[in-house]
């Protein structure tokens, strides 16, 4: 049953405050969890499409470039400070680590470049990059970078680990001759 307090006077006495109260009964089993969605760790894969369009990340803005669930929720958490920070490095940065990527940028008086020129080296760890991803990253920082900057170059470093198995071998000798008395 309803709380009393929540029924409106006029349908207190009225045959209608059952029917109210079934309402409410109603209303309030309901499983509100999926009308959520903002909450972007809990939506369904599903509807991650449909977000990344309203929160406007879709083609060269980050989700061409996200290769899995995990780095679309990031990209789409950052978002709203991505576009409100459009045209600063701190929107690049954000637009490029939701992409699980870890990069240093070089403005150009770092590298005695031109004013307004600057470099991303990227360090790539285990995989590496195709000419299609670097394309597609380098209209993400396009997007995302002032529009009077220019980016000269993107390098790529890549590490890869593994065991190494290093093998050392020693030998001595000594030449002794006996010379008679």
């Amino acid at each position: 049953m309803a709380d009393e307090r929540l029924i409106p006077g006029g349908l207190r006495n009225d045959d209608s405050a059952y029917a109210y109260n079934e309402m409410a009964e109603r209303l309030g089993a309901m499983d509100l969890t999926p009308l959520l969605v903002y909450i972007v760790d809990n939506v369904d894969a599903s509807v991650l499409p449909y977000l990344a369009e309203q929160f406007h990340v879709t083609g060269y803005e980050g989700w061409r470039q996200a290769k899995n669930d995990a780095e679309r929720r990031a990209l789409l958490k950052n978002a709203r400070e991505m576009h409100r920070y459009k045209g600063t490095e701190y929107a690049l940065e954000l637009a490029i680590n939701s992409l699980g990527l870890t990069f240093t940028v070089l403005k150009w008086w770092e590298y005695s470049g031109l004013p307004y020129h600057f470099k991303i080296s990227f360090d790539l760890l285990d995989s590496g990059i195709t000419a299609d991803e670097q394309t597609l990253l380098t209209a993400l920082v396009n997007e995302y970078k002032a529009k009077r900057d220019v980016l000269d170059n993107m390098e790529f470093n890549l590490a890869i680990s593994g065991d190494v198995f290093v093998g050392i071998s020693c030998q001595s000798s000594e030449i002794i001759t006996v010379y008679p008395e």
